[in-house]
């Protein structure tokens, strides 16, 4: 499913009501109705509970004052509390704003100055709705509406909010000093950037989308998707005649007298995601260190510090004649004879190829330019924040501020899959881009990165385009990570996540 910033959203329901003759009241019934829908399938029934909504003047007020209505008929005892100048309301809101007051609903004006007041009384409630400000929010809160969310933040009550928290940017994900915490929040229509994106997403609690009953297409606006279970349909289906040969063969390229694990970790990746064969060539004092298993190893010539030597260069090549597919990177270093290595192997190599770890420093123009476009074309890489700021001369701070731009930018720029790593993880082939939706700071240990290049070398060599690779082995990576962190994200490390990517990758 798409995923829009605030912009993009007001430009798909603008375009739905002037070609459609849809009536922005209507949408903002159906938004009501459906949220309404939700929160009773998540809540239970609303009958004698409780329900207090907190509306600005805009149409994320009307929403909430939609779900009010809907919430009464239902047997709650909703209360609404009003924030803002109602003569300043929309259209919609004044209406919907009427019939509550037709029905005998309870309104009440919020008045920040009478902190203790407001919080005993949403202290009564059994649910919290946050319809303030939604996704036209930008920069920081007024102070009367940050004192509000502290309120909120202070009580012990569910909270749900609508589109996005207030104080969240829907557009970057952005939080200026606070913003509501929500338990639940639903989506209107499309996904919400803002909701996926740190630290936005530590406000929104789950969040979910309800569907506004006409067609929210826009042509022109950025192929930007969620990243969930459905990209495994796009696994290739497995031949039940097939042999080791059939699914396709990666060499692995690394390792050094420090990092034995990490060419090892992708080795086992690349069984685990479904290869039939897997060769690591790796230096002669790595090689000795691995245990024999069901990968292929093969020791290369080292230097004195035992990293790749140049004069590995001929056996490497060798060995990529009988591959599909190359991983390089995974525990290199970056001395330079192991990158001269690395080097003159992508500047020959023509097929699919993963770019990790210290390989990652090559990606430089002098070096980009000289490769072909059909090659670069082929390439995944996957480089960490700390590692995109060294290739685009800048900190790992503005990477993460700027990621769902970075990553399709300069994917764009070089036409090589972009794989940025993270909280979440972006996938761009700078014309369509993907959001992760799985993945947790259980992640964030030595040796999970290994594993990604690894397993989205395995889902090449099975046929994937780069793409679809790239993406598909970020979720299933993710969603190993997700369930082997189940009983405790705080200890995972990252050979665990191999033995839960049976579970994903059926």
């Amino acid at each position: 499913m798409r995923v829009v910033t605030g912009e993009e959203m007001r430009v798909i329901e603008q375009r739905a009501m002037a070609e459609l003759e849809v009536s922005g009241l209507l949408l903002m019934e159906t938004a009501g109705a459906r949220l309404t829908d939700l929160i009773v399938q998540v809540y239970g029934s609303p009958a004698g509970k409780r329900i207090y909504i907190l509306a600005g003047t805009g149409n994320n007020g009307g929403d909430g004052l939609v779900v009010a209505r809907h919430l009464l008929l239902m047997g709650a005892r909703p209360k609404v509390y009003l924030f803002g100048n109602p003569d300043k309301a929309t259209v919609e809101h004044k209406g919907n704003l009427d019939i509550l007051r037709k029905l005998g609903v309870e309104l009440t004006t919020v008045d920040t100055a009478h902190r203790d007041r407001l919080r005993f009384a949403l202290n009564m409630g059994d649910i919290i709705i946050d319809a303030l400000l939604g996704t036209g929010f930008r920069g920081e809160l007024p102070p009367e509406l940050k004192a509000l969310a502290d309120t909120v933040n202070d009580l012990q009550r569910p909270v749900v909010a609508v589109d996005v928290p207030t104080g969240v940017d829907a557009n970057s994900g952005q939080v200026i000093g606070t913003a509501i915490k929500a338990d639940l929040t639903v989506n209107l229509g499309l996904w919400k950037a803002g909701c996926f994106l740190y630290p936005g997403r530590d406000f929104c609690g789950q969040v979910k989308r309800v569907d506004l009953g006409v067609p929210l297409v826009g042509s022109g606006l950025p192929s930007r998707y969620l990243l969930d279970e459905s990209i495994l349909n796009i696994l290739p289906k497995r031949d039940s005649a097939g042999h080791k040969g059939t699914f396709g063969h990666v060499l692995v390229v690394g390792g050094s007298g420090k990092y034995a694990g990490a060419p090892a970790l992708s080795g086992q990746a690349v069984l685990r995601g479904g290869a039939g064969l897997v060769t690591l060539a790796v230096p002669k004092g790595a090689a000795q260190r691995l245990p024999a298993d069901e990968r292929i190893v093969v020791p290369l010539a080292e230097t004195s510090e035992g990293n790749i030597a140049q004069g590995a260069l001929g056996q490497v090549l060798e060995l990529a004649d009988a591959a599909d597919v190359v991983v390089v990177g995974p525990g290199l270093t970056r001395e330079a004879e192991s990158l001269d290595v690395v080097r003159e192997l992508l500047s020959v190599w023509e097929g699919p190829a993963v770019i990790d770890a210290d390989a990652l420093s090559l990606l430089q123009p002098d070096f980009l330019a000289g490769v072909g476009h059909g090659q670069r074309a082929q390439w995944v890489i996957t480089p960490h924040p700390g590692e995109m700021a060294r290739i685009l001369e800048t900190t790992p701070g503005e990477i993460n501020q700027a990621r769902l731009e970075i990553a399709p930018r300069f994917a764009a720029e070089w036409g090589m899959i972009t794989v940025l790593k993270g909280s979440p993880t972006i996938v761009s082939d700078g014309k369509t881009t993907y959001i992760n939706s799985t993945g947790s700071h259980g992640l964030a240990t030595a040796g999970t990165g290994d594993v990604l290049a690894g397993l989205i070398g395995s889902l090449l060599a099975q046929g994937l385009q780069p793409l679809e690779a790239a993406a598909a082995g970020v979720y299933a990576h993710g969603a190993a990570g997700d369930l082997a962190g189940s009983e405790g994200q705080r200890s995972l490390i990252a050979s665990d996540c191999l033995d839960f990517l049976p579970r994903i990758l059926r």
